[in-house]
């Protein structure tokens, strides 16, 4: 890039980074407070809970990233208008797509970033989560028993633990087990260890009691132990990793379902549209940045400045993303709409690019009229 590529490109690339920064950073806000059950109600801890927020940027930045190299070509060529610096750049002979390289090739990296993370990094953050969710929901020691409080772990089952030590170890224990309703029963014990066995998790109690309603006799049976164990296989909640959702497929995967996986063969349409998503919703980095282009660079001089030509543009770029997530949807339906998802923007891209390479340049026609008039007066 020469010296005229690089101030146009480093006046686009700062707002870039801001703009993506502060926005993401505004829906991410909103996607975590969605991921506090994580803590709340499984118990995770708060590394879980870090882990789980962070997971889900990749996904944000697919979805923000074209939006925001919108907004920065827009914020780029309304300062640079208004600060009468495309006159100049005119002036020297710079033509509208001189101007509009070095936003292009600002587009562009948006576009690889969006590949990037379409192809590799989104589903990859995303099985990632899976298993940190997973971990979380399966882990009994965190997810059942807390420190002095009553958990209620499904109807009618409730565990309480009046301290919890490091190590999996607890102090006071009490299980109440009412599901079913003819053979409630009921663990007391001083102390309780927590341990993963070959059979699955179990809870070891020491110097307790079982309490069971006998019904022959209308009262209790208490039997005391001195080490007992309880099978918590059946308290674990549930957690699916039998199947990746379409979030979680690369590619490859989502392209071509396994249709011997009942999944797969349910929800085809859906992962087949998904993959050629994936690949079509990169392209609307650059379709966005000529909008803007278009906006901006085309149309006559005007010192009240250029809200409405932005506001069309905003129209457009929505216009065009919510056809986009029509498309797909159909598609998941209708197999042969698929390519519909790849026409869109690039029939955008193409309408733009007849646009932004016609008269007038840099939209300087009735800027130029304007001077050649009061010259003469």
């Amino acid at each position: 890039m020469n010296q005229l590529d690089r101030y146009i490109f480093a006046q686009s690339l700062k707002p870039l980074v801001i703009m993506t920064a502060c926005v993401t950073a505004i829906v991410w806000l909103t996607q975590i407070l969605q991921k506090s059950e994580i803590m709340v109600e499984d118990g995770g801890s708060f590394v879980a809970f870090a882990r789980v927020s962070i997971l889900i940027i990749p996904n944000l930045l697919s979805v923000i990233t074209p939006f925001t190299v919108f907004a920065a070509t827009i914020y780029t060529l309304n300062r640079l208008k208004t600060d009468s610096e495309l006159p100049v750049m005119s002036a020297t002979g710079a033509s509208t797509l001189r101007v509009a390289r070095p936003l292009l090739l600002l587009a562009l990296a948006g576009t690889v970033l969006t590949f990037y993370l379409n192809l590799d990094l989104m589903p990859k953050s995303y099985r990632q989560l899976k298993q940190t969710v997973y971990e979380v929901r399966t882990d009994i020691a965190h997810s059942l028993v807390q420190s002095g409080v009553f958990t209620t772990v499904s109807s009618g089952l409730m565990i309480y633990a009046e301290e919890v030590r490091p190590g999996n170890q607890y102090l006071g224990i009490l299980i109440h087990d009412r599901r079913k309703a003819d053979e409630p029963v009921t663990y007391m014990a001083e102390s309780g260890l927590y341990r993963d066995t070959e059979t699955g998790p179990r809870l070891h109690l020491a110097r307790g009691t079982i309490q069971r309603e006998a019904a022959d006799v209308n009262g209790v049976n208490i039997v005391k132990f001195d080490e007992t164990a309880v099978d918590l296989r059946p308290y674990q909640k549930p957690a699916e990793l039998a199947y990746l959702e379409e979030t979680e497929r690369y590619i490859s995967e989502l392209l071509t379902p396994d249709m011997s996986k009942a999944y797969d063969r349910e929800q085809a349409g859906v992962l087949v549209a998904e993959g050629h998503a994936r690949l079509a919703t990169p392209f609307y980095n650059l379709l966005f940045a000529l909008i803007a282009m278009v906006a901006l660079l085309k149309g006559g001089f005007n010192r009240f400045g250029y809200g409405r030509r932005i506001l069309i543009a905003i129209a457009a770029v929505l216009f065009f993303r919510v056809t986009g997530f029509a498309l797909q949807n159909a598609a998941a339906a209708t197999a042969s709409l698929n390519i519909l998802q790849y026409l869109s923007p690039f029939l955008g891209i193409g309408a733009c690019l007849g646009l932004l390479i016609g008269k007038p340049r840099l939209g300087l026609r009735h800027h130029k009229n304007s001077v050649h008039a009061m010259g003469g007066t």
